[in-house]
């Protein structure tokens, strides 16, 4: 983007926008190619995403099989002057599972303890309670109409951003 105060100012907004939102939904592809669409509360931490979901919602599996996911971060409704144009962020996400002998399961375990209370302290006691770390491989920032910004690859936050025009 050639303007850099205008990048600064997306970046910072971007940045806003995550911390503001606690859940995100989530797309991915069950073994039979079925599209399962589902949602999760997260955490961002070094730029990825963490969710933490029990073995028995339907999306588990197919995260755990197909290791990637289309995540979107989205403006509630009634948020927006219309529902067409509402303020997004869309990530095409790597993902892994986070073991529970790794030390970031101690460590996004309190983060998303910190960001969405006591029940997550029960839920990471909870044997079927599984931790993935969703990486962005390329995401999409839209404003609204004709304000959609690619981000830079492998980035959750960028002040490299590229304009699409129509």
């Amino acid at each position: 983007m050639k303007n850099q105060r205008l990048a600064s100012e997306l970046e910072q907004e971007i940045s806003l926008f995550l911390e503001a939102k606690q859940s995100l939904m989530l797309a991915v592809v069950d073994e039979n190619g079925s599209p399962i669409a589902s949602y999760s509360p997260f955490v961002a931490y070094e730029n990825s995403l963490y969710i933490l979901v029990s073995a028995l919602a339907l999306h588990t599996a197919a995260l755990r099989k197909a290791q990637k996911a289309s995540v979107l971060i989205i403006d509630d409704e009634s948020e927006c002057d219309t529902v067409y144009a509402r303020r997004r962020l869309q990530y095409d996400m790597a993902v892994s599972t986070v073991m529970r002998n790794d030390k970031r399961w101690a460590i996004i375990g309190d983060a998303l303890v910190q960001r969405h209370g006591d029940i997550v302290v029960q839920l990471l006691q909870l044997g079927d309670f599984q931790m993935f770390k969703l990486t962005p491989q390329c995401g999409r920032f839209v404003k609204g109409f004709g304000r959609a910004y690619e981000l830079a690859p492998n980035s959750l936050v960028s002040d490299q951003l590229d304009h699409i025009r129509g």
